[in-house]
């Protein structure tokens, strides 16, 4: 058990080397009030006990442990919850397009290319794509040998004083 409040407020003024006026003060209490403290008259408030606790920790800890046991401190609120709610699953992968509706879109493709039935251009993509096959190439090498060239680049602009109306040296 701890040492009365009377005899504990008597110590911390001895510890921080107060009068009974100094620590009324320095407490914004009146000296009356330190009076009845010591007197055992009245009792301090829960965090005047605190301050005096705070006051003389730095010099005496076992007495601030003291003036804490009289006025056990409030436990600190816990740290807030987050409330970020999981992410949620990502949604599953579409389901891989059969190979014969690929085709149909290539041969699709290539007969409006020709503005003929795609009826009629099946045989010959068969027939092209086979062929490539049996000599090795793959479908991006056919691509890039059918792709039609790249625009040349632009003529470069004469240089100046060499175009009509140049001034001839004198």
């Amino acid at each position: 058990m701890p040492l009365p409040i009377p005899h504990l407020i008597g110590r911390v003024r001895q510890t921080l080397h107060l009068t009974q006026q100094e620590l009324a003060d320095r407490f914004k209490s009146s000296l009356r009030t330190v009076q009845r403290w010591e007197a055992d008259r009245s009792r301090p408030q829960s965090w005047e006990i605190h301050r005096l606790a705070d006051a003389v920790r730095p010099h005496d800890a076992q007495l601030a442990s003291q003036l804490d046991a009289w006025a056990p401190r409030p436990a600190p609120p816990p740290p807030p919850v987050s409330e970020v709610a999981p992410a949620p699953a990502p949604p599953p992968a579409p389901a891989p397009t059969p190979a014969p509706v690929l085709v149909d879109a290539i041969v699709c493709a290539a007969a409006e290319a020709m503005a003929l039935a795609p009826q009629a251009v099946r045989p010959a993509l068969l027939a092209a794509f086979g062929r490539a096959r049996d000599v090795g190439m793959t479908a991006e090498a056919v691509v890039a040998v059918l792709a039609p060239p790249p625009p040349p680049p632009p003529a470069a602009p004469e240089a100046a004083g060499k175009g009509k109306g140049a001034k001839r040296g004198t």
